[in-house]
């Protein structure tokens, strides 16, 4: 199905000062949407929601350069939200944010993504970060696509990934090595979580690791 690019793929630069427009958070945030034609009180029902969907709603009347990077980019991302877009395509959103911030900001887009369905196209070179959000994984080489399918099945190819300047997971690489000690464990593993409730089962029905 062809759809309207321009109303219904919304694309969040990887440099939130690239794309704020306006001296008053709430007025950025409703740019987008005016221009697409949408009707005042619609706008004012998009704008509340979108600002309180990544936690700035309080701070709807403050100068966006006033701001911190993180803040930025979530305001950055609730300009696109009140586009209500088919499609969110975020370049690097956690780039130069400390761990914190960039847990909070990736927090907010998946809870963006379950309440609304809509489809988020999640680019980054952080696999740490792509493991934990992602369902499905495209590596591109080239401008080609190089390989595709569930986090699971990309990151059993770790010689692949290096092979084109990619990695894997720190907790993958753990898994492997201790597969390579003798433990039956899943060298797939991709997430923290996994490997710890294997390691718990190993240790319940064998003898301790």
């Amino acid at each position: 199905r062809v759809i309207d690019v321009r109303r219904n793929v919304g694309m969040v630069f990887q440099n939130p000062d690239n794309q704020i427009v306006a001296n008053v958070v709430e007025d950025d945030v409703a740019f987008a949407p005016e221009n697409l034609g949408v009707a005042p009180d619609e706008i004012r029902r998009r704008v509340d929601e979108a600002l309180g969907q990544v936690g700035m709603y309080d701070l709807r009347q403050h100068a966006p350069h006033l701001l911190s990077g993180g803040q930025k980019q979530r305001v950055a991302i609730a300009g696109v939200i009140a586009m209500e877009p088919e499609v969110l395509v975020l370049d690097e959103p956690s780039a130069g944010l400390d761990p914190q911030g960039r847990e909070e900001l990736l927090a907010n887009i998946r809870a963006f993504n379950r309440e609304r369905g809509t489809t988020v196209v999640l680019v980054s070179h952080s696999m740490e970060e792509i493991a934990r959000n992602v369902d499905r994984i495209v590596v591109l080489s080239d401008g080609k696509v190089y390989m595709e399918g569930a986090p699971k099945q990309v990151f059993a190819r770790a010689h692949k990934l290096e092979q084109v300047g990619l990695d894997v997971p720190q907790v993958t690489k753990v898994a492997a090595a201790l597969r390579a000690r003798g433990l039956d464990i899943d060298p797939a593993v991709y997430t923290v979580e996994a490997l710890e409730q294997k390691l718990l089962t190993l240790r319940g029905g064998a003898s301790p690791c």
